[in-house]
């Protein structure tokens, strides 16, 4: 079983398809309510440096969203006694240390302290929202699909 369709059916037998949909709709939903939290905040309060701020909140949003699939994806290959449980608890742990070795922005602008600096930071961070978006989009569309048949 290495494809979603392969296992999708053995999964929504485990989990239920209903709730396999909530998480999947929660996991689209968060980062949009983050986004939208965050400019917030900056629009009431903060006042500066943008740039350091918006550039902050996507390469720390994008790391949580990577852990956060990844450890979904790890509770699943336990129940389903799948293979690479060790690699993707990896990459869980990977991702959310370093989603919480950023979270304070001090550190965030000490690695990356000049405004030309920010590029990589906020292209990784939109490319990896867009990616794990897209995944998460696309398993809830195969579970609605699995469900209709």
């Amino acid at each position: 079983m290495s494809r979603l369709s392969d296992f999708l059916p053995v999964l929504i037998e485990h989990f239920g398809s209903q709730r396999l949909r909530r998480i999947a709709d929660l996991l689209l939903a968060i980062p949009w309510a983050m986004m939208a939290i965050v400019a917030a905040l900056y629009f009431l309060l903060w006042h500066t440096d943008p740039l350091i701020r918006f550039t902050h909140m996507f390469w720390v949003l994008g790391f949580w969203m990577i852990g956060t699939i990844a450890m979904f994806a790890f509770i699943t290959a336990v129940r389903l006694r799948l293979g690479m449980r060790f690699q993707i608890l990896l990459l869980f742990a990977i991702t959310i240390a370093i989603a919480i070795y950023f979270t304070p922005l001090s550190i965030f602008t000490s690695m990356f302290p000049r405004q030309i600096s920010l590029i990589l930071p906020a292209l990784i961070g939109v490319l990896n929202l867009t990616i794990c978006w897209f995944v998460v989009l696309r398993f809830r569309n195969k579970v609605i699909e699995t469900q209709s048949h």
